[in-house]
């Protein structure tokens, strides 16, 4: 990013999870989490003092991630050392306490990285824990590029990076990086399908300034730009094999060292290789890719829960998984379901009606690949898989501000999860 601009607040289309522009020089921001009388819970790790109005469990849980993904930043960018000192970071419960302690132009965001103060701020209003703690992967990682690597990264990298490792999955030992959600793969292959993709001169050419202009103008662009720049970085890192791996990591030393983008980019990748070339081989290799064996299983999740309203009315009659996939898979029910980015499951398909009730990583044979757990509170379903090493997915219901019911799906690692929901858990294998 570059070295001086104003706040800003980004968010892109589907998802207050966008977050606030974020290589920002201001006169004052607090650093601490508290105010309001609200009780603060503190947790210092090796690279990050936390603090939080949530809780003690939950400021654990912060300070066990953020060191995660730091040794992540710094697995893919070691040749820039350590940190000489700790990062801050605050979440708040709501959104009012995090209004209070942020500057007035980042109101409105989910979470921002304060370069002149250093802080990592996020709020968790009517967001779920993924979701935050997503936030502060993404936000962390500007962090980190800010104190380790460069003040001047063009915008579209800083943020297709900050993207790709929001993405990460942490098992409790390690990240695994690269997965393809399904609904960033779907923004960019229409894109790209439809001509409509922004050409890489214009994207890489974006000053803070322009893109924040952009994206605030039209939704559909700020997810598109989002969406765009991690594809990029993906290909970048993931593409034959790691083929450019040392390249993107060239322009970056490059960029870091103070030389101007263009020229970086032609001493990283070469002059044979023009710009138009890396857009045709980009694009080439989007349109290649699936979603990610995880997000199948989340989509699968999804789709029951969706399934059990229609079928059963009232979501609390969801106990039993084989009750429900031969209703569904009756030739006495018609039914279609389309999710926001494009994917369509119906009863004329069978075999993927059958699919939708087992996990991708479910290999002991049975029909029905997960367990359903009754919320204590409300009596509601919660579906959960347990065949992702490391973690669980769950999928539930949450009020949707109309009346409803909407569909929620998170993963958690297991390690850290409540020992009442593990207890449920092993009750619902049984």
């Amino acid at each position: 990013m570059h070295r001086c601009c104003t706040a800003k607040t980004v968010k892109s289309a589907g998802s207050r999870r966008r977050l606030a522009l974020l290589m920002v020089a201001l006169a004052s921001c607090a650093a601490a989490a508290g105010g309001q009388g609200a009780k603060i819970y503190k947790e210092s790790t090796e690279h990050y003092d936390v603090e939080t109005t949530i809780g003690s469990h939950f400021a654990e849980v912060v300070g066990r991630h953020m060191e995660a993904i730091y040794r992540e930043y710094s697995r893919r960018f070691e040749e820039y050392g350590e940190a000489d000192r700790k990062f801050n970071v605050a979440v708040f419960r709501n959104e009012e306490q995090y209004a209070a302690h942020v500057p007035a132009e980042v109101r409105g965001s989910t979470g921002v990285f304060v370069s002149r103060t250093r802080l990592l701020a996020a709020h968790a209003d009517g967001r779920t824990g993924e979701e935050v703690l997503r936030t502060l992967y993404h936000e962390g990682f500007h962090q980190f590029m800010y104190e380790l690597i460069s003040q001047r990264c063009p915008i579209w990298l800083n943020e297709g990076l900050a993207e790709y490792f929001s993405e990460a999955t942490w098992n409790g030992r390690d990240f695994g990086v690269g997965h393809v959600p399904g609904s960033r793969l779907y923004v960019v292959q229409q894109a790209v399908k439809q001509g409509k993709y922004v050409p890489f001169a214009e994207l890489f050419s974006m000053s803070s300034e322009s893109w924040l202009q952009n994206i605030r103008t039209d939704n559909h662009r700020a997810n598109l730009v989002y969406c765009q720049s991690w594809s990029i970085v993906h290909f970048l890192l993931q593409a034959e094999n790691g083929r450019y791996v040392a390249r993107m990591g060239k322009l970056v030393e490059l960029i870091s060292e103070g030389n101007d983008q263009e020229e970086a980019f032609k001493e990283s990748f070469g002059p044979g290789f023009s710009l138009r070339a890396f857009e045709r081989a980009w694009a080439e290799y989007i349109m290649s890719l699936k979603p990610s064996p995880k997000f199948e299983c989340r989509n699968n999740m999804r789709y029951i829960m969706m399934l059990a309203k229609s079928v059963y009315g009232d979501p609390t009659d969801l106990r039993d998984l084989e009750d429900l996939r031969g209703k569904v898979m009756s030739d006495r029910i018609s039914w279609r379901i389309e999710n926001p980015y494009g994917d369509v499951v119906s009863s004329d398909d069978r075999g993927r009606v059958a699919r939708l009730f087992r996990c991708p990583f479910d290999e002991d044979g049975h029909n029905v690949s997960y367990v359903i757990v009754k919320s204590p509170g409300s009596g509601l379903p919660v579906l959960v898989c347990t065949h992702h090493p490391g973690i669980i997915i769950k999928a539930y219901y949450r009020p949707d501000g109309e009346g409803g019911l909407a569909v929620e799906v998170e993963e958690e690692v297991r390690d850290l999860l409540s020992p009442a929901f593990k207890r449920a858990i092993t009750a619902g294998m049984r």
